[in-house]
């Protein structure tokens, strides 16, 4: 799974709906007239009550969790954290009440990150540009 394929996974757990990713949500003329815009619909995959779960599990990770350093005061902060084998990759998946984010970090040509794996610069990358965002 790719890391946007995962990103755009987590943000269904915001409202439990979920709509495609899109790097360009439209295609304006130099006036603003609308030429192109998607037409996704998004689609209910999640309960009300499983998201509210989701979100306090992901919340939990980034108070007493592996995303502790992900955590800063605003409405909503939560995600996970993974690894490959070896710690060739890390990644971090996060939302706050507004934005879901995800940060890669690797190399390359694979080869292990296990030096710089406990600074969490994958979880500080996205810390930092979440609170630019909100």
């Amino acid at each position: 799974m790719s890391p946007l394929e995962l990103t755009d996974a987590y943000t269904s757990f915001n409202d439990g709906n979920y709509q495609p990713a899109r790097a360009i949500t439209k295609v304006t003329d130099q006036e603003g007239k609308v030429l192109y815009k998607w037409k996704d619909r998004s689609k209910e995959i999640w309960s009300k009550g499983t998201v509210a779960k989701m979100l306090q599990l992901l919340h939990e990770t980034s108070l007493s969790g592996t995303a502790r350093k992900a955590y800063f005061p605003t409405d909503y902060v939560g995600g996970k954290t993974g690894t490959t084998n070896d710690v060739k990759d890390i990644w971090f998946v996060g939302l706050t009440a507004n934005y879901t984010t995800g940060v890669w970090v690797g190399r390359d040509k694979p080869s292990t990150l296990q030096s710089i794996y406990s600074h969490s610069p994958h979880v500080l990358i996205w810390k930092d540009i979440s609170q630019t965002a909100e």
